[in-house]
């Protein structure tokens, strides 16, 4: 009985010493990326130029993106391209009776479903006037009900949100209607925050002229989270090269791995951003590949080497 009590009492031992040991263990969270080692961005960073054309630009490029991220859910991550052309002047109202609500401004176009010509669906953007000291908002609309493949598009309608020194870009306004699986339209909404900066502070440097971004969203079904995706961007001015812009999303949670890429090129300066369609290359690709795969762009370049970057 002595030699029982002996062993039990150095099993409950060894089990108590396990779980302080355990206890001891102090779990590490993930790093933040390198840009953010010393803090915030440094002024000249975290200030960006954006013009108004690249603001509109990239409010068209983010409602692609969360139409997509809906069509995911909805169906599933089945490997699919197609093509996009972007044209943005950063018009303020361009949306509005003067042009009958079809202005060719502010708008991008997604056709072309694995390779064919058929007819997706469009989106524009309809930019408000400025406010000094808080920034700009953007509303983006679906121009009609579409296509993204075999999937219906119903509605869209998001507003975006600035601040006035061009370094976040927030929405917490985004409704989509998608038709899934069981043939009725599933309703999303969604929330954005990411931040843009400048590659570099030193002027002697090309890589200044780049902007990036990085930020987190999520996607909602009936106002319940359902998936978390990660983002990043980089622009590239056409300063006597070819203009080229390249977003990246990776599903962070959800039920599997998932990328959605768009990759385009064409014109970039201050008057405005025309990429993709008959003047340069623009694809957008949906891979069911993990978020540490490495990102290329349509030229085979690295971009970046997977997440954390």
């Amino acid at each position: 009985m002595n030699i029982k009590l002996t062993a039990l009492t150095a099993g409950i031992l060894v089990g108590l010493s396990s779980t302080a040991s355990a206890a001891l263990e102090v779990p590490v969270p993930p790093t933040a990326p390198n840009m953010y080692n010393s803090g915030p961005q440094s002024p000249l960073l975290n200030t960006t130029n954006l013009s108004a054309a690249e603001r509109s630009a990239f409010s068209l490029f983010e409602g692609v993106m969360q139409v997509v991220e809906a069509k995911i859910h909805a169906t599933s991550c089945a490997a699919a391209s197609f093509d996009v052309e972007v044209y943005a002047d950063g018009s303020v109202n361009s949306n509005v009776p003067a042009n009958g609500g079809n202005s060719i401004f502010n708008k991008i176009k997604v056709t072309g479903a694995n390779g064919s010509q058929a007819p997706q669906f469009e989106l524009n953007a309809n930019l408000k006037a400025p406010v000094n000291g808080r920034g700009q908002q953007i509303d983006v609309t679906l121009a009609s009900a579409g296509y993204l493949g075999s999937t219906r598009v119903t509605q869209f309608t998001a507003s975006y949100a600035f601040n006035n020194v061009n370094n976040l870009f927030v929405t917490n306004s985004v409704n989509i209607a998608i038709v899934g699986i069981n043939g009725t339209p599933d309703i999303y909404s969604g929330n954005v925050i990411k931040d843009f900066y400048h590659g570099s502070v030193n002027s002697n440097d090309r890589e200044y002229y780049n902007i990036y971004d990085w930020g987190l969203q999520s996607v909602s079904k009936l106002g319940y989270p359902v998936n978390k995706w990660w983002q990043r961007s980089k622009t590239h001015r056409d300063d006597g090269v070819v203009g080229h812009t390249v977003w990246v999303k990776d599903r962070l949670v959800g039920a599997s791995s998932c990328r959605i890429t768009l990759d385009t090129t064409g014109y970039n300066n201050q008057s405005y951003f025309w990429q993709g369609g008959s003047i340069g290359d623009g694809k957008l690709t949906i891979s069911p590949v993990a978020p540490s795969t490495p990102v290329n762009d349509s030229n085979g370049q690295l971009v970046w080497t997977g997440y954390p970057f």
